[in-house]
């Protein structure tokens, strides 16, 4: 895989004018849950690249994000590979819960959260909207805040990263249980 560093490296880029944004709702758990699967590939000896897919609904301009997608792949140090009969599983998978494809999900090495021309190419169905969000140090640290991560949205045939703010803006997070019997 040719790693074009200036593109990884890069940070935030200008927000384009254009239609309101969608918010995307994501439970503390399913944060948890992703991070979790990300962490779970490579083996004792050397951790590995992980990849999730995000699923769920849209309405008007919000997204909730119920489903993490974890899909077989071939991880190493610096990449992942997903063949097209495990993504055909997904998008099958999709259609028989009634649900879209949000975003994907992968982690990297260390702390660079920019987009590879790697992770472009890899984008399982990019289209107006869609996420790729990269998670550092291989998902050891969580998700939390989201800021850590970098979020890429997919617009005008190619991936912007998101600034802080936006990404502030974009997403709301809430938990699943909340204890008011106290």
């Amino acid at each position: 895989m040719k790693v074009n560093q200036r593109n990884w490296l890069k940070g935030p880029q200008r927000k384009p004018d254009g239609p309101r944004e969608m918010t995307f709702w994501v439970s503390a758990g399913l944060l948890k849950r992703t991070a979790t699967v990300l962490r779970q590939s490579g083996n004792k000896e050397q951790s590995h690249e992980g990849v999730a897919y995000w699923a769920g609904r849209r309405g008007g301009n919000d997204c909730v994000v119920t489903t993490c997608i974890a899909p077989a792949a071939r991880t190493t140090y610096g990449s992942f590979d997903i063949s097209s009969e495990t993504n055909a599983r997904v998008v099958m998978y999709l259609a028989s819960a009634g649900l879209e494809l949000l975003a994907q999900v992968h982690s990297h090495p260390g702390a660079a959260v920019g987009h590879s021309d790697g992770d472009d190419d890899r984008a399982l169905m990019p289209y107006e909207g869609f996420l790729s969000i990269v998670v550092p140090h291989y998902g050891g640290r969580g998700m939390r805040p989201l800021t850590i991560c970098g979020v890429h949205v997919f617009e005008r045939g190619g991936f912007r990263r998101l600034a802080s703010a936006e990404i502030e803006d974009r997403f709301r997070i809430f938990d699943e249980i909340v204890d008011l019997r106290k």
